[in-house]
């Protein structure tokens, strides 16, 4: 019952939201978004797994570009087996505020379809193992740091809905320099 109150809602909400202007100057929106990260196995009891989670804002300017900032939480869970018989996992968290423009790349005459390309420069910091340097009997050096970097995306708007492939990168990461995120999300707009 739950479900079919939060479709009928959700739907509600989309229709309300997709009469208003898109991509017009001085206009702000409110992004939603989700997806996996470095593939699209998101079980977190699996190796090299992994999804992440974005709230962002923005205001369009000129040309229907846009200044955006986004919050994120990204998690991967990766294995580890010393003596090759135990095997467990560790858990490795990114929390970042990121801030970058987003280009019009391709449009439709109506408004309803956007290609954009979104460069961002990001801050955050990493978290290995939950802040502990013991996993069982083993000690991990890994350690927790702050992370500066970048990312490159690419966004397929359609009405109010988008999907996003992201590059993420992060040279002072102590466990993967590169990430690849692939995900959907919504766009409310105002």
């Amino acid at each position: 019952m739950k479900f079919i109150n939060l479709t009928i809602l959700f739907m509600c909400l989309s229709v309300t939201y997709s009469f208003s202007q898109v991509h017009v100057k001085g206009s702000r929106f409110f992004d939603i978004a989700a997806g996996t990260v470095d593939g699209i196995d998101h079980n977190l009891k699996n190796d090299n797994s992994g999804f992440w989670v974005s709230l962002g804002t923005g205001r369009y300017n000129k040309f229907e570009n846009s200044w955006r900032w986004n919050l994120d939480y990204l998690q991967k869970t990766y294995a580890f087996s010393p003596d090759g018989l135990n095997t467990g996992t560790i858990p490795v968290r990114h929390y970042s505020v990121q801030f970058g423009h987003g280009f019009k790349l391709i449009k439709s005459k109506r408004r309803v379809f956007y290609l954009n390309a979104i460069p961002q420069l990001l801050a955050g910091y990493e978290s290995v193992n939950n802040n502990v340097s013991v996993a069982g009997n083993y000690h991990i050096n890994n350690k927790n740091k702050f992370l500066i970097g970048g990312m490159m995306g690419i966004e397929v708007e359609i009405e109010n809905f988008t999907i996003q492939a992201k590059q993420r990168w992060l040279p002072k990461s102590s466990t993967k320099i590169f990430h690849t995120q692939l995900g959907i999300g919504y766009r409310f707009n105002r």
